[in-house]
């Protein structure tokens, strides 16, 4: 739950395109009672876009209910009820109001069936919102998702972007966190260093916005100072290996970080010949590739090599180039990577 003195709508931050276009919809699809299905990948905040978008229409005096795929959440459920029933409970705990189904995906068939009919028969005063997944396409081919049931929702459909995709999002949505949590715990709201959200900025967030909500949470709870800076995030962040472009790394980088691999997957195995074996594996593609520039012309192809065109027929015979080529030893499948 939200501190009082917080709304949903507080952490519904706009300042990126991805974002405002969210907002979009949400102001035109509040203002009619149709079903609205509201997708993305989990952490993104669709229950916080269901709850705007029902503070945002006629039915914001009425109660929001949300409720998990087995309706176990609905206000007075009885654990012999069955889907069907429990179904209907969910609609009458959110007459006047709306309910929201959090993954749709997950229904059971009897319970879609009776979404399904409530909404077409207009047996309940209530606007239905559900979640979902980005392929839940998929999801009704594989008849997991009744197609009757998804096409009421499909026509008014939300898509929430994933944190990384809306980075200009982070800082105001970092510092509310931190707000919130901050009263929480009763203390002042600590600032936060340029750093410190360019750490968080950098990082990748695998679970979006709910990771970074637990991030804040995290936080506002270890570092008791007036001032969050880049050492703080840096001590709870997960460590992420940075993806560097290939054709950003220096050879040397790329022989050791393939050799790195190497030595990890001989380890425990007898190997007395890694420097040859080695050696051998960098002449190869370069024998290759200079042939292949050559035409084949042994002759050139010592000349660009430095080589005088006898050493370089005895290195080609040697590494099997100009017959068959020997089974390779785990020491080559490592080196190869598989």
């Amino acid at each position: 739950m939200l501190h009082p003195s917080l709304k949903a709508k507080d952490f519904l931050v706009a300042d990126s395109a991805a974002m405002q276009a969210v907002v979009s919809l949400v102001e035109q699809h509040a203002q009619d009672d149709a079903p609205v299905l509201i997708v993305g990948e989990h952490g993104t905040g669709r229950e916080l876009v269901a709850r705007v978008l029902h503070q945002h229409s006629a039915r914001a005096g009425g109660r929001f209910v949300a409720v998990r795929p087995s309706f176990e959440d609905a206000p007075g459920r009885v654990a012999t009820d069955d889907d069907c029933e429990r179904a209907c409970r969910a609609m009458r705990a959110a007459d006047g109001g709306t309910l929201l189904v959090k993954d749709i995906s997950d229904l059971s068939a009897a319970s879609q069936r009776t979404l399904e009919r409530g909404m077409r028969g207009h047996n309940h005063d209530v606007r239905l919102v559900a979640t979902g997944d980005l392929d839940l396409e998929r999801a009704v081919d594989a008849k997991i998702v009744s197609r009757p049931l998804y096409a009421l929702f499909e026509p008014r459909r939300i898509t929430v972007p994933p944190l990384r995709e809306r980075l200009d999002d982070l800082p105001a949505l970092f510092a509310r966190w931190i707000k919130h949590y901050s009263l929480e715990v009763g203390r002042t709201t600590p600032s936060i260093s340029t750093r410190a959200v360019e750490r968080l900025t950098a990082y990748p967030w695998p679970g979006n916005v709910g990771e970074l909500k637990s991030i804040a949470r995290r936080l506002v709870v270890r570092v008791p100072r007036s001032r969050l800076e880049a050492g703080d995030v840096d001590e709870i962040l997960p460590i992420v290996a940075a993806r560097v472009p290939l054709e950003d790394l220096a050879f040397e980088d790329m022989v050791k970080a393939k050799l790195a691999g190497l030595l990890a997957r001989i380890d425990g195995y007898p190997v007395h010949d890694l420097h040859e074996k080695v050696v051998a594996r960098v002449e190869r593609p370069l024998f290759d590739l200079v042939l292949a520039h050559t035409g084949g012309n042994q002759l050139k192809a010592a000349e660009i090599l430095g080589l005088n065109r006898n050493t370089l027929r005895k290195k080609l015979a040697e590494l099997g180039m100009q017959a068959r080529k020997k089974k390779p030893g785990r020491e080559d499948r490592a080196l190869d990577g598989d």
